[in-house]
């Protein structure tokens, strides 16, 4: 009897899995950078309590990657770790790269927050 009702817990966790599983919301945001505007998908889920949790950010950007793509790379993991979007830390030698993260950060974000 125990292995049956193992069984039957296992494949009831699956099939609830998606019921509990957080609504994925995705939006864009675009940033003027250095030479280039900078374009982020931003994808986040919302919290119980509204607020939103970062899973994954995708940069495109026309700056140079030695520069502009070593911040930006720097910038999404500073986000994705601390979560904090209204005060990011600019990375210095990549100033117009670094507020063009941030300008395309906060449209996504609020779109985000906008969605139902």
């Amino acid at each position: 009897w125990l292995v049956i009702i193992f069984i039957i817990l296992g494949l009831a966790a699956f099939v609830f899995e998606d019921y509990f599983k957080p609504k994925i919301y995705e939006a864009e945001g675009v940033g003027i950078g250095y030479n280039d505007d900078i374009t982020l998908k931003v994808k986040a889920y919302k919290k119980k309590d509204k607020t939103i949790r970062v899973t994954e950010i995708e940069v495109k950007h026309g700056d140079t990657d030695e520069i502009g793509g070593v911040a930006l790379q720097k910038l999404v993991d500073d986000v994705k770790a601390k979560q904090r979007f209204d005060d990011i830390d600019m990375v210095a030698g990549a100033t117009f790269s670094s507020e063009g993260f941030k300008e395309a950060l906060d449209t996504a974000i609020e779109d985000i927050r906008d969605q139902q």
